[in-house]
């Protein structure tokens, strides 16, 4: 093992070398880093019919993997995640914390929660799997764009530019319409993770 506080060359390599094709291509691991955004469905009865808007914000390199969830009302951070690329089959894994905003704490305490998505590679890269929570809140959830760049809050997310899924682009102005502004009852949203 080369420690890569001492090796230029590796902790380039494992920073953001990676990414890059001939390197991408070689590795095969894909490149998630970025802010994914996403359409959320929940079993949490006053919002089970709503398909609600989240944001997973996914710092990667190569050899770690954090995921973070922008909510209207909350955040949340990933304890533990994990990245398994086997052959054809690709899964994000990872246990999360999520915390309500200040103004919306009240019956809503910190939850833990895990999140299980699989990662499609075609016809694009694309995010959808499960969540649960340790309050027997459990969930979906589906990416319909993507940005590389890195946000810290729902709002700023809110306001970015994506590259939509193919299947989203014709259904966008509906798909806008259906997720709609998340209004600030107490969602028990996910965190991130996907929970992050």
């Amino acid at each position: 093992w080369v420690d890569e506080r001492r090796d230029p060359v590796l902790l380039a390599f494992d920073s953001w070398l990676w990414r890059y094709p001939p390197l991408r291509w070689a590795v095969r691991r894909p490149v998630l880093h970025g802010t994914w955004k996403m359409a959320q469905r929940t079993t949490y009865e006053p919002r089970a019919d709503e398909t609600m808007e989240s944001y997973l914000v996914i710092h990667q390199t190569y050899s770690t993997i954090r995921v973070n969830g922008l909510y209207a009302i909350s955040d949340s951070q990933s304890l533990s995640a994990d990245l398994t690329v086997e052959k054809s089959r690709c899964m994000l894994s990872y246990v999360f914390r999520t915390d309500a905003h200040t103004m919306h704490r009240a019956g809503n305490p910190p939850s833990r929660g895990a999140a299980t998505l699989k990662v499609g590679r075609r016809p694009q890269l694309h995010l959808e799997g499960d969540y649960w929570m340790e309050r027997g809140m459990r969930g979906s959830v589906k990416s319909v764009g993507h940005t590389p760049k890195i946000y810290d809050t729902f709002e700023a997310a809110r306001q970015a530019s994506y590259k939509l899924h193919p299947s989203q682009v014709e259904s966008d102005a509906a798909s806008r319409a259906s997720i709609g502004p998340i209004e600030t009852a107490n969602p028990q949203s996910p965190p991130a993770g996907p929970a992050e």
